[in-house]
Order: structure tokens, then C-alpha cells, then sequence
């Protein structure tokens, strides 16, 4: 999708940034003080290796740790003095300008919020602010009271996002842009609205996400006309089918028991017809928010009534999408679907596109280690087999030009690829440069290391999951239920008829969705995409815990990936596993003020941490040498509270004695393959940590350590052919400009510096694409002609340098990069010895460099025989 090549630059700040001059003292003093016991500690473990007798040792270390602790008891009580000071501090806050620097700025996609505040793409602005919550006193004065930037500018706090609760951040808004689009923002519905409704507010964190919807990356739905649209109640059933049911009291579990479960199948999934759009996609609307599938729902009728009861005549009324209540987040607040209507028009209201479904799917697909470790019954036979894929990619690297354009995301499935990836696919022959040799060796590095915890390749794709829509459009104009689906059937034109795995991640419990796809001319009438559908009859989402909002399963079949699914048919055999079932609680409606929207947002930021440490609980269990499926089945339970906590602020209290079980489990250590696991092994700085794990066991993810080879990469005949740096600029020549050349080399060794700097963000790369901005932004200042300024990196990086590091140079004018390369492949000569295609330079030319070269000597060697002979 186009929006997630747009950005834009705002700054990203810390509580900190918003201290007055006393609270900076004692922060920058705590700060220092953290460093100094950073460097004691390091000092400490470096005696280890120093030649020093016994008591030298000792005594050194015991002068360390005075040391440390003298360090440790002066941070307390500057920690006390600092919440002291926070007490003490009145009025609204400022935000120091000093802490406006490049360190501090992220990328943000282009969304609702950003093109109706009229932001520019790839530009810096100051009209949001992110802030991440480092000392809640700071926090609860930034959302009561907002802040006042170096220009006298209000800010008032405006919502996050459920992605940035978990890091603890929000958005902050100037006031005059709030006042001047909060109608447009918010489809009129106003905070005194809800207040003052028969509800009496709303769950605040609900509230704030929902609120958050328009900053989610997305492209603006062009041509949407809200009168076209109706919203229908949801359909609910009661699907009687076996579960492991827990008493979350008690925590008994009740397993493999018959009971009816309450399910709405259609729970944030509406429908929209094909001569709308040919794909699935994800919408975006003011308090609406969703999946929009493709299906002709005019096959099933032509009345339907909305939620109102009012009736409309799809053909007459020319409806084209229906939206479901579930995806009316905020139905209850407004006084109907046509008061809806007309403040969205009254207020030019934007919808918004995202995730739309790809033309071409991804079939290479990757299963996790969540997903692996599940399957406890496997052989070190057919773990090998399973892995085979992944071990012919490692093997093949270095002499397969398909595997490594596919591992370097040259493909055309891939739907973000940057600069680099799309030159690769135009000119393979890049793969022989020592840049891309360069890449394909840490590619390699990363890609054992990742197989090694059990990220392997599986012949799937990931697609959309949708509720048998055929079903539901039968409820609709018919009023009963007719299912197309019967319980254990699936639809998935990916994949031929067969026995089928469905999975998806977060994958706690063993959740292998095992379904039977059936293929046959009366689906297929209905049911037009890529997508899976699934019957209403199923409880196939309790098992695997999808949403139908736009949840993303892998679908893999027997037929590709036979080994695999026949391993995990067994294991879910072995233990009869169906879907946990258990009450959930509900969130209450609180008032919206400044007071709860803090309290809510403290209890969340207060959970997050909890819901990683019950994943990491799980795989302890699963990773053990006995592991015990009632202590998952609590444990994931848990986590669904957890999850939910910072909406309900209810907790469950497990009893004594399953505390007892489950610590057995949790004292652990992480398992042994986490040590591969780069993500894990990451401090938030970006700097390397040491992870404490197991010694290796034999549990399934352990073993492929083992089974999956490291070797050495030889690189042979890479791409076929030559290749020429030329084709890659604008000029034939170009004299080199040192003044360039020495600020692209400053740059370029500063920006790990940057980098780390940005690390939370860098890892969606929304704090890398401003770091290499800013370095084609600074390069431009020494010239401003971007072709010039390529040209001679290209010349100095390929030719003068013959550098293997060029990624500074693609990130930051690879577009220029790209157009060059178009233009010069159109007028490309292929070499007469070698085929690969050359710029022609000189007037006769007829032979790329390489090969002009080979000849060359050869007439040189000829010249000498000759020479000899006639002597």
C-alpha cells in the first residue's frame, strides 16, 4: 500500500524532556550516576581476566562494591528528591527546547490524522508530539494539563494507540489544531456526549484506541460515499462443541467436556461487494474500524433492516458495503446510523484503506518457534525433514541466484521492498557486487541463527481469516442461518482439497488449527479471494484466538507441507486438544476526565510487562523435560486476563497450590535457543545483552541447532555475468568531489550513533528512515544537484573504494539510484562474450569491462608467443 511509503517526521520524546530546571538537575545527576555504576560493574567483571592474586582480587572487589553501593544509596535518595520535587512543581509544564534535537525524531506513516492536519510528507513537524512515560507524576500533568512548547504553543493530549500503550507513550496535539479538525477527527461526537448518555462515559482505554484509529497507517479511500453504507447487528450463536473448560476461580479445568459457547462469528468483519473492490482490506473510519470482505451479498436477497430496524432495499437504496455493530465502536453514543450519516458528511469525515489484500500472496511463509515447540512428538528424522527447505536455503546460498535474491526480499511478493531490493530485481547482476556479497553473508548469519530458533520455511501464506459470510447473509435477508461451511470444512483457494493447517501468531497453547478444505464449484460461486473462510459451526478462533477484524492466519496444506501437519495431526491427537474456554470479565464505563484517562493509562502501562513474562512463562513449560499442559492452559488463560486488565482492572488470584505448580515451571531459565534469538538479546538502547538460558535439551526447537548446518558461504558464478556500477548513474563519468566524499564518510560512521539512538523505533523503521534523511539531507547542503551527489558516491563507493558497505548510500538516494537504472538497462548493450548487459562508454565499444579486459591480456599473450616464436 502507497501510505507506508510516505512519512513523516515528529519528535518522539521522554517525560524527562518536560522537567523544570530543579527536576533536570537531579535527573541529569541520577543519569550520571547510572553510568558511573555502569562502568564499576564493567570493571568488576574485567578483574576476572586480570593476573591478581586471590586476595588482590578480593580486595578489589570488595572496593568496587562499596563503591557501587555508596553509588546505589546516593540514586535512592536522589530518586526520593526528584518525586519530591515533582510534588512541588505548579502550573502547566514546559517543554525544554533543547531537547528538540535530530536524536529525538521518528518517522510516522501517513494516516487520517496526518492529511487532515495537512502534514507534508518527508517533512519535520512540531504539530504532534509522541511522549513516552518515564515518571507518572510528569505524566498525569501532561494529560490534565497539556504543555507549552519554546513558542508559547498549547498542546493537549489526544489518545494511544494500543501498540503505543505497550511502550508507554501517547500523542499529544497542539490545542488550535485539536479546536479547528476535532469535529472532522471525531464525527462530532464530543466527550460531553458520551458523559451525559445513558452509559455515563465509556471504558477509557477502549475509549483511547478507538479514538486512536485514525493515526494508524493508511491511504485515504478515495470515492467512499458514506450514503452507500448501512450497519446491521451481528449475528450471534451458540456453538455446542467440546472445549477444556476453566473454572477461572478456581483454575479446575474440565477437560474435553461438551458445553455451549457463546461466539458472535462476525465480531469486527462487515461486507462489501465486488463491483467495489476486488479485495479484502482493513477500513478505517471515525469510531469504525475493521475488516471489509469481498462478497455479493444482493445473491442472498434484497431487504435488510440496519440496526435502528430501519429497512433498506439493497438494490433500490444502491447499498455496497455493510458495516456490522462490532465494527460501530461507538454505536451506543450516537442516536442512530443516520445521525452517524449525517455528522460524517457534515464534518468531511475521511475513510481510510489499510492491509489491503496483496495482488500476488507470499507462498514462503515462515512457522515460529511458538508454533514448533507445541509439537513435542516429533522425531530428529522428521524434524530434519521438516527443516529441509530451510536447510537447502542455507546450503544454496552463494551459488543459487533464486535463494538469494529471495533471502536479501528481492521478490516480486514482497509488497515493502526498499531501493536495493527492487535494483536487484532489475539488475540480478548486482548480486556479484561485494556490497550485496557482503549482505548475503549477515543475511546468512541471521538466517541460521533464525532457524535455529525455530523459524523455518513452510510452503503457506498468510491471508486474511474470515466467518462463512454466505452463512451470515442468510441470517440477514432471510433470518435464518443456512451454512455453507459445515463444522470442520474450510474454503481456501490457495490450496488444493485436502487436510489443511491454520495458524497464527501469538501461539501459546498448542494451537494447530487442523481443517479439511474443501474445493467444489458451489463455493467457489461465493466465496471469490484469497482469503480462508471458516464455518460459523466451528469453534476453530477460541482454539487458535483469532479476531475477525483482520487477523492474518498461515494457511498450510498436506499437500506442501505433509510432513509437518502429519506431526502436528499426531500431537493434537495424542492429548485431545481442543479450545480452552473461559468466562471473561467485562469492562465497566467509566466518565471521561483527565483524572480516569491517567489512572487508565497507568494501570495499562502497569500490565504490559506482565503479558511478555506469561509468553515467556509458556515456553519455559513447553522447553522443559516434562511439560505440563494444565499449567499452559493456566498460563494462557492468564495471559487473555492480562491482556485485558488495562480495560477491566480485574486480576485473577491463582490459588495456592497451582502457585506451587506452575513456579516449578517459571523459576527457570529461558530456553536454550533464546541465545540465538537477536530480538531477545537486544537492551532497549540496541546495545548487546547476555540472556541466562538452559543447557541444551531435547526438546523439539533445542534439537535444530544440531540438525540445521552453519557452513562457510563460497560464492560461485553469483548472478552469471558482469556487473557494471555504471548502469547505476545518471552520467558515464564524473570527477570526484572530496568535499562530498568527506561528509558522506563523516556521516556515514556517526550513524550507529543515531541509530541506537532511535532503536525502539528502528526496528519498524520508523527512526531509520529519518537517520537517512537526515544524511542525504546534509549531503545536499554541500550540493544541492541529488544526481550529482549519487553519481560520486557511486563512483567512489564502486570503483575508487571498492567499499562492501553501501547501505548509507541506497537508503539515502536509492530512488535516484533506481532511475538511473531504468533508464540505462532501456539503453544497454549486451556484451558479446559474456551476454550481461553494459553501458557503453566508448565508440566502438562492444565488450562489457570485464571481458574488454580478459581480451585484452589475451592479445597481450598472443603478442609475446608471437614475439618469441619470431625470434
Amino acid at each position: 500500500m502507497t501510505n507506508l511509503s510516505k512519512q513523516i517526521f515528529v519528535y518522539s520524546l521522554g517525560t524527562y524532556c518536560f522537567h523544570n530546571e530543579e527536576e533536570n538537575k537531579i535527573h541529569k545527576r541520577i543519569t550520571g550516576l547510572k553510568g558511573y555504576k555502569k562502568r564499576l560493574t564493567k570493571s568488576k567483571d574485567k578483574l576476572k581476566s586480570a593476573q591478581l592474586s586471590k586476595k588482590e582480587l578480593k580486595e578489589k572487589r570488595k572496593g568496587i562494591n562499596d563503591e557501587i553501593r555508596l553509588v546505589n544509596e546516593e540514586i535512592e535518595k536522589l530518586k526520593m528528591d526528584l518525586h519530591a520535587a515533582f510534588n512541588n512543581h505548579k502550573g502547566i509544564r514546559n517543554l525544554r527546547s533543547d531537547e528538540l534535537t535530530k536524536n529525538n525524531v521518528i518517522s510516522i506513516f501517513d494516516s487520517v490524522l496526518t492529511r487532515t492536519l495537512g502534514l507534508e510528507e518527508d517533512e519535520l513537524t512540531e504539530d504532534i508530539i509522541v511522549i513516552q512515560s518515564f515518571h507518572f507524576q510528569v505524566l498525569d500533568g501532561l494529560i490534565k494539563d497539556g504543555f507549552v512548547n519554546h513558542q508559547g504553543e498549547q498542546y493537549v493530549y489526544f489518545s494511544s494507540s494500543a501498540g503505543q500503550i505497550r511502550q508507554k507513550k501517547g500523542v499529544w496535539i497542539k490545542k488550535d489544531l485539536w479546536e479547528k479538525h476535532k469535529g472532522s477527527l471525531t464525527c462530532g461526537l464530543g466527550i460531553d456526549e458520551i458523559n451525559n448518555s445513558e452509559k455515563q462515559g465509556c471504558n477509557i482505554n477502549k475509549y483511547l484506541s478507538y479514538k486512536a484509529l485514525i493515526n494508524s497507517a493508511s491511504e485515504e479511500w478515495l470515492g467512499f460515499d458514506i450514503d452507500r453504507c448501512i450497519c446491521v447487528d451481528d449475528m450471534d450463536l451458540v456453538v455446542n462443541s467440546e472445549v477444556d473448560y476453566i473454572n477461572r476461580d478456581t483454575y479446575k479445568i474440565q477437560r474435553n467436556i461438551k458445553m455451549d459457547v457463546p461466539v458472535t462469528v462476525t465480531d469486527g468483519v462487515g461486507m462489501i461487494l465486488p463491483t467495489v473492490s476486488e479485495k479484502n482490506f482493513m477500513v478505517r473510519l471515525p469510531w469504525i474500524k475493521g475488516l471489509l470482505a469481498v462478497y455479493d451479498f444482493r445473491q442472498h436477497g434484497t431487504k435488510v433492516k440496519d440496526i435502528d430496524g430501519v429497512e433498506w432495499d439493497i438494490e433500490k437504496d444502491d447499498i455496497q458495503i455493510i458495516f456490522t455493530r462490532s465494527q460501530f465502536k461507538m454505536h451506543s453514543y450516537f442516536k442512530s446510523w443516520a445521525d452517524y450519516k449525517e455528522r460524517f458528511n457534515k464534518y468531511k469525515c475521511q475513510a481510510a484503506k489499510l492491509n489491503e489484500e496483496e495482488d500476488e500472496l507470499n507462498s514462503e511463509g515462515k512457522i515460529n518457534y511458538q508454533m514448533l515447540q507445541s509439537l513435542v512428538d516429533v522425531t530428529d528424522a522428521e524434524l530434519t525433514e521438516i527443516a529441509a527447505s530451510t536447510i537447502n536455503d542455507i546450503n544454496s546460498i552463494g551459488n543459487d541466484k533464486k535463494v538469494m535474491l529471495k533471502i536479501l526480499g528481492a521478490t516480486e511478493t514482497n509488497e515493502r521492498k526498499r531501493s536495493f531490493q527492487r535494483a536487484l530485481i532489475m539488475y540480478p547482476e548486482l548480486l556479484n557486487d561485494d556490497h550485496s556479497k557482503q549482505t548475503i553473508k549477515n543475511k546468512k548469519k541471521s538466517l541460521v541463527q533464525d532457524s535455529w530458533t525455530g523459524k523455518l520455511n513452510v510452503n503457506g501464506s498468510f491471508t486474511f481469516i474470515i466467518p462463512d459470510l454466505y452463512s451470515f447473509s442468510e441470517y440477514l435477508f432471510k433470518g435464518k442461518a443456512k451454512s455453507l461451511l459445515k463444522e470442520n470444512e474450510v474454503f481456501c483457494r490457495l490450496h488444493d482439497s485436502g487436510r489443511v493447517g491454520i495458524l497464527r501468531s501469538p501461539h501459546l497453547s498448542r494451537e494447530w488449527g487442523l481443517k479439511d478444505n474443501v474445493i467444489d464449484e458451489e463455493k467457489k460461486q461465493y466465496f471469490k479471494t484469497d482469503a480462508i473462510y471458516v464455518s460459523n459451526e466451528s469453534l476453530l478462533s477460541k482454539l487458535i484466538q483469532n479476531d475477525w477484524d483482520g487477523d492474518k492466519v498461515l494457511v498450510l496444506s498436506e499437500n506442501k507441507d505433509e510432513k509437518l501437519l502429519e506431526v502436528a495431526e499426531r500431537n493434537m491427537r495424542n492429548d485431545h486438544v481442543v479450545p480452552l474456554y473461559y468466562e471473561m470479565e467485562k469492562a465497566p464505563a467509566q466518565l471521561i476526565d483527565a483524572d480516569n484517562i491517567y489512572l487508565s493509562l497507568k494501570a495499562a502501562f502497569d500490565t504490559n510487562g506482565a503479558i511478555g513474562e506469561v509468553s515467556n512463562q509458556v515456553t519455559k513449560v513447553w522447553n522443559s523435560d516434562k511439560p505440563d499442559l494444565d499449567v499452559i492452559s493456566w498460563l494462557c488463560m492468564e495471559s487473555n486476563f492480562e491482556i485485558d486488565y488495562a480495560k477491566t482492572l480485574f486480576r485473577l488470584t491463582r490459588p495456592e497450590h497451582i502457585e506451587v505448580l506452575i513456579k516449578k515451571y517459571i523459576n527457570s531459565k529461558m530456553p536454550h535457543f533464546f541465545k540465538f534469538n537477536k530480538k531477545k538479546n537486544k537492551n532497549k538502547n540496541g546495545t548487546k545483552k547476555k540472556m541466562r538460558v538452559e543447557e541444551s535439551n531435547g526438546s523439539t526447537v533445542n534439537k535444530l541447532e544440531k540438525i540445521i548446518p552453519n557452513k562457510r558461504i563460497t560464492f560461485k558464478e553469483v548472478a552469471g555475468g558482469s556487473f557494471d556500477y555504471k548502469l547505476l548513474m545518471k552520467s558515464k563519468s564524473v570527477e570526484l568531489d572530496m568535499a562530498i566524499i568527506q561528509r558522506y564518510k563523516e556521516l556515514d560512521q556517526n550513524k550507529k550513533e543515531l541509530l541506537n539512538a532511535h532503536n525502539e523505533d528502528v526496528q519498524n523503521k520508523k527512526g531509520k528512515l529519518y537517520v537517512y534523511k537526515l544524511i542525504r539531507d546534509e549531503l545536499l547542503e554541500v550540493n544541492s544537484d541529488e544526481y550529482y551527489v549519487t553519481d560520486v558516491l557511486i563512483e567512489h563507493l564502486y570503483n575508487n573504494k571498492k567499499s562492501r558497505f553501501k547501505d548509507s548510500l541506497w537508503e539515502s538516494f536509492g530512488e535516484i539510484i533506481e532511475e538511473n537504472l531504468e533508464m540505462n538497462l532501456n539503453e544497454a548493450l549486451h556484451c558479446t562474450g559474456c551476454n550481461s548487459k553494459f553501458r557503453k562508454i566508448k565508440q566502438r565499444q562492444v565488450r562489457c569491462e570485464d571481458c574488454q579486459i580478459k581480451r585484452n591480456r589475451e592479445k597481450s599473450k598472443l603478442a609475446m608467443r608471437k614475439k618469441r616464436n619470431s625470434a
